[in-house]
């Protein structure tokens, strides 16, 4: 009657043993994976970081395109006024509002 109660002894802590080696592989791969997250998080908040930097100098470069656009437009504006007032009268202005500044 020992020896069944002994060897099942033997055997849960064998069992208990390799239980905990499980649960101890487990918990390395779980903070494996944590690390590797993190380490992803990280690298994704620096790429979200470049691209707002980028986004930002992009949105002033677009605002000075935009500016020099409205004053060719303006520019154009006077010249075409400027072309058909000298059809009309068939005088040329002395000051051109060409070549733009």
């Amino acid at each position: 009657m020992y020896r069944y109660f002994i060897g099942a002894l033997i055997a849960l802590l064998i069992a208990a043993g390799a239980g905990w080696k499980l649960y101890e592989q487990e918990n390395a791969r779980e903070a494996q994976a944590q690390t590797e997250d993190r380490n992803r998080i990280d690298s994704l908040t620096a790429q979200v970081a470049d691209l707002q930097q980028q986004n930002a100098q992009l949105n002033v470069a677009l605002a000075k395109v935009q500016a020099e656009q409205q004053r060719l437009v303006v520019e154009n504006d006077m010249l075409n006024n400027t072309l058909a007032q000298a059809r009309l009268t068939g005088k040329i202005p002395n000051k051109l509002p060409y070549p733009p500044k």
